[in-house]
């Protein structure tokens, strides 16, 4: 008995991975925001990346048997045709990937919950509707410790009806509490929260004492300054790096502790590690980013087709086109807030909507002439304006044709009018209800009076 326990310790010393009670290395990553892989524009900047990334693992998963990975969201592009490419490509890659969990992130609310893959594990414990998403993640590690995983998106960073009820709780004593009583229910050792808002709400779950560790998603755009740290009135909370540049990671103790691996290191003991160019592309995703590469040329083309049938065949024109001879009333509108319609859409996350982007772009839908149009006019008929911003950016926002109509007769034809509706009417069309509850026509209309 005694050589088989001097063996079974000989080997865990000279055969690590043979070590079926190793500790658990947890890896922290995400928050890629579309960036798949670097340009290559400046060596600065070259950092980071879904290649390089499966190569990190791959060295990890070489040296650790008991390896982790926690993904902390807000991986995809903003809402475009192109984006939706690189979701495709992203979520392929994740699957190769095999992260534990992945929380639910602001880019992926923004691009539609629908187009999350039912084959990753995305997380997302403060539900307020039943949502098809783990609310934990629960393991064990080597039958000692007792492991849940818990993930917080705060409900100020998406976009829903304010008249509905709520998809995200915010964090509360009520949340907290149900939270304990899941954790004392389970008898969990070691309790680990993604977390993903401001550090007011960080402080909440600080002073709760509920988690053994937390880490943040990157609230910081500026991938050149990274900050790793998310600071709360008493204490400093590892935060992952922005745009995929870098990881966390660290080993789990039987006390519970996080031990790093080398010297640097991030609050909690976390060690960070930049993915530079001494990590090589993994071959592994070659083929995947041939693919990608091929099918954003096809759109890039197919756009251009667009963009000139759009140009040739379309009744809108576009301020721009206007302002070439009404320049004083363009500029009265250019000073409203129609001007920033779009931009709205954009804060909230909604600019893909097209139930909200109506009111927000030109002739979003089909146009249909009025019994009084013009022959010039019905020739018109049935084109639309606005398709994507990358299509028809010339049409987004308020413009004269929104109010007016198509301008594209007019400018044919300057002894044919655009319409000149009662503006009051127009505007109700879409002041109206909950989208404009303290519009005002008598305070509004002077505004833009021309």
């Amino acid at each position: 008995m005694q050589r088989l326990v001097a063996y079974l310790l000989l080997s865990c010393f000279f055969f690590p991975n043979l070590s079926l009670a190793e500790n658990p290395l947890l890896i922290f990553s995400g928050d890629l925001r579309g960036e798949i892989k670097p340009c290559g524009c400046a060596e600065e900047g070259d950092m980071g990346g879904l290649p390089r990334r499966l190569t990190f693992f791959k060295q990890q998963q070489s040296k650790h048997s008991n390896l982790f990975y926690l993904d902390l969201g807000n991986n995809f592009p903003e809402p475009s045709e192109q984006g939706a490419l690189k979701i495709k490509l992203i979520q392929s890659t994740l699957k190769k990937l095999r992260p534990l969990v992945v929380l639910v992130g602001p880019n992926e609310w923004k691009n539609g919950l629908n187009i999350l893959d039912t084959e990753i594990p995305y997380l997302l414990s403060n539900q307020g509707l039943k949502l098809p998403f783990l609310t934990s993640k629960k393991f064990s590690h080597a039958g000692r410790q007792k492991i849940m995983i818990k993930g917080y998106l705060a409900p100020e960073l998406t976009y829903f009806n304010k008249n509905e009820q709520p998809h995200l709780l915010p964090v509360n004593s009520e949340l907290i509490s149900n939270w304990e009583a899941e954790f004392a229910n389970h008898k969990t050792d070691f309790k680990v929260l993604l977390f993903r808002g401001n550090p007011q709400e960080l402080q909440q779950f600080e002073d709760s004492s509920i988690f053994d560790l937390i880490v943040a998603g990157s609230n910081n755009n500026d991938e050149l300054k990274q900050v790793i740290k998310m600071q709360t009135n008493y204490s400093v909370f590892p935060m992952i790096p922005t745009k995929g540049q870098g990881l966390l990671s660290g080993k789990l103790s039987d006390l519970g502790k996080i031990m790093p691996e080398n010297n640097n290191t991030v609050p909690a003991g976390l060690t960070v590690t930049w993915l530079r160019s001494n990590f090589e592309d993994a071959p592994e995703l070659d083929e995947t980013f041939r693919n990608y590469n091929a099918a954003v040329k096809e759109l890039f083309f197919r756009n251009l087709e667009k963009m000139e049938k759009q140009r040739l065949e379309s009744a809108f024109v576009g301020n721009g086109v206007c302002a070439g001879c009404h320049t004083e009333i363009v500029t009265i509108l250019q000073k409203s807030r129609h001007a920033h319609a779009f931009a709205t859409l954009e804060k909230e996350g909604k600019h893909f909507d097209p139930e909200c982007l109506a009111c927000h772009v030109v002739g979003l839908k089909p146009w249909k002439a009025p019994e009084n149009a013009s022959e010039a006019d019905k020739k018109f008929e049935d084109s639309i304006g606005f398709m994507s911003l990358q299509i028809t950016p010339h049409l987004k926002d308020v413009q004269c044709e929104n109010c007016h109509g198509p301008a594209r007769a007019h400018l044919e034809n300057s002894k044919i009018k655009p319409a000149n509706k009662n503006p009051k009417i127009i505007c109700v069309s879409c002041h109206q209800g909950s989208h404009s509850p303290a519009f005002n026509f008598e305070t509004y209309w002077p505004k833009i009076k021309h």
